[in-house]
């Protein structure tokens, strides 16, 4: 039986599944190369059913990640927004309106579109709940039989945070956190507050910047912004700092009179302002781990499986990883709205028709991938000179090339499925040289300077790179560096002394763990640094973005499969 998921707003994605265990899963940005595509999926959808051979005829059943006819509570969110001020009410009413005639409305006719686009087909259409497809993209494909599972992000219909537990095929909500208490609304709010984008995603700007600066702010934040209680719970103080009014780059008097005027986009980055992205991951951090600790105390149990935006936040991870009593995480790779796809598919297959468990989620390489006579297809069109090699010399030669100080575009196998690139679609380089990061930054990525980079590194070696045994495949979790490692890799050591690794197993990605083999005989290093493989556009999905991207941008070598080209 196939069951095709969907993503329709922001990040939009399609998931399909056989018998539940996943085909194919793709973002809709990889084809369209609008980054964060808003709309429905038609690209992403085309490359699930092409890949696993089938038409729109053969899909039982259509999973889709909302409930548009949840207003209520948001109307209601609206109204007392505006007895604190009419700004507040406009913001809200203004982005409402919109939302409801043109994306929620527009949902009741997705079954439609897919007939109308790949034709005829007797599906049945299921509108499924915005946190409990995070909740099941997290679970149910975890290798956990029970989890506790906590789902938090902006919002979805009304709910912004989710407590709920798993076990078997069934996932029982516990809890609900309703708007207008939101940490992902929180930190968009500080988002632009910095003078950074929230629309286009930049929370990991926030991230990164925090690591320079001191919680000056901490208190502030805690007591008066993001506050807890005893029971569990968090409130949002948007009398203070409110989301809907920052997108507009508007905020109160209340956020202002504590840490002086917004910086406008575009200003100078002070120490001011690392302080305040300091002080507001610190905050994050801290209401987490209190909600993560509550929801231990509800379920008793061992394991913990996150999903929703606020998830991605791997500092945050790294804490709620070491400093809370559960003892076994899983975090999957698109953990954000584009995996509440895979969600909503398999919340059919166990949810809906009971199905049993046999699936787990231990790599991201769900999307396109191209033989090498279609590389050298693209190649050839393009008019770019290249040499075929086999992989025994292909891979020593990229190495050697890596340690020598060359950065390579890697595009190896199946593209991943989430916003990290994972060895598939990869930017590579060598870990040891302190000034690569700022090469790949300013020269490569176009790029902030304070944004870290990242290691991929065999998995065998992890207790000696971090001093603690840690997997993570995913690169969701930052944590320290054991102090003799540190001097070794500085390029992918942030200013705080810590890491966000991929452990690559040979398993699951053979050829990317032996070209990190090689490195590591010429080296001594079991590692790589890599970033992913775009410039201020959605990573690389086809040949043709790859050799676009490498006559666009300033790199020294691509690699398309087995295909090498060196720039003269």
């Amino acid at each position: 039986m196939y069951i095709l998921g969907l993503t329709t707003l922001g990040d939009s994605a399609a998931a399909l599944i056989k018998d539940g265990k996943l085909v194919a899963a793709a973002e809709e940005e990889r084809f369209s190369r609008k980054k964060h595509h808003l709309g429905f999926p038609f690209k992403a959808i085309e490359f699930c059913l092409d890949h696993a051979g089938i038409k729109l005829s053969d899909v039982e059943h259509v999973g889709h990640y909302w409930k548009p006819w949840i207003l209520r509570h948001k109307f209601m969110t609206a109204l007392r927004a505006g007895l604190i001020s009419p700004a507040m009410f406009k913001a809200r009413a203004d982005r409402g309106v919109a939302q409801v005639s043109e994306s929620y409305l527009g949902m009741f006719k997705h079954p439609q579109r897919l007939r109308e686009h790949f034709g005829p087909s007797d599906f049945k259409f299921h509108f499924l709940e915005h946190h409990q497809t995070h909740a099941a993209s997290a679970f149910f494909v975890s290798p956990f039989e029970s989890a506790a599972i906590m789902t938090w992000d902006g919002t979805g219909e009304d709910t912004t945070t989710l407590f709920s537990k798993g076990k078997g095929n069934k996932i029982e909500v516990l809890k609900r956190i309703k708007l207008p208490h939101s940490l992902g609304q929180f930190y968009s709010a500080v988002t632009n507050y910095i003078g950074f984008d929230m629309f286009a995603g930049d929370e990991w700007k926030v991230m990164g910047l925090a690591a320079y600066g001191k919680p000056k702010y901490y208190d502030f934040f805690r007591e008066k912004v993001l506050t807890t209680n005893g029971s569990g719970d968090f409130k949002f103080n948007i009398k203070v700092l409110d989301h809907h009014l920052a997108k507009h780059y508007q905020f109160p008097d209340g956020i202002i009179n504590e840490l002086g005027p917004a910086r406008k986009p575009g200003d100078e980055l002070t120490e001011h302002h690392w302080d305040i992205a300091s002080s507001a991951q610190r905050a994050l951090e801290d209401t987490a781990i209190h909600l993560v600790k509550k929801l231990k105390e509800m379920t008793g149990a061992e394991n913990l499986c996150m999903a929703g935006g606020v998830a991605f936040n791997s500092v945050m991870n790294g804490r709620i990883f070491h400093e809370t009593p559960l003892k076994n995480f899983y975090v999957q790779p698109a953990a954000g709205d584009a995996g509440c796809s895979l969600g909503a598919a398999l919340m059919v297959w166990h949810q809906k028709l009971g199905n049993p468990r046999e699936f787990v989620m231990d790599h991201a390489y769900w999307g396109p991938g191209f033989t090498n006579e279609e590389c050298r297809a693209a190649l050839d069109e393009a008019g770019v000179e290249y040499e075929t090699l086999e992989d025994e010399e292909l891979l020593p030669r990229l190495a050697k090339m890596i340690s020598d100080g060359a950065i390579v575009g890697w595009f190896n196998g199946r593209m991943e499925f989430g916003p990290r690139a994972l060895g598939a679609r990869s930017f590579l380089a060598d870990p040891r040289r302190a000034d690569m990061r700022e090469i790949l930054n300013q020269k490569v990525k176009l790029r902030e300077w304070f944004r870290p980079l990242a290691p991929s590194m065999q998995e065998e070696h992890g207790a000696e790179v971090f001093g603690v045994e840690h997997h993570d495949p995913f690169m969701i979790t930052v944590i320290e560096v054991a102090e003799e490692y540190k001097a070794k890799i500085p390029a992918v050591v942030h200013v705080d002394g810590t890491a966000r690794p991929q452990m690559v197993s040979r398993k699951t990605n053979p050829r990317y763990w032996n070209l990190i083999n090689e490195f590591k005989k010429i080296t001594g290093i079991p590692m790589l640094l890599n970033t992913s493989f775009n410039v201020q556009e959605p990573i690389v999905c086809t040949p043709a973005n790859a050799i676009n991207t490498f006559n666009n941008a300033n790199f020294d070598a691509l690699v398309l499969e087995n295909n090498l080209v060196i720039r003269s």
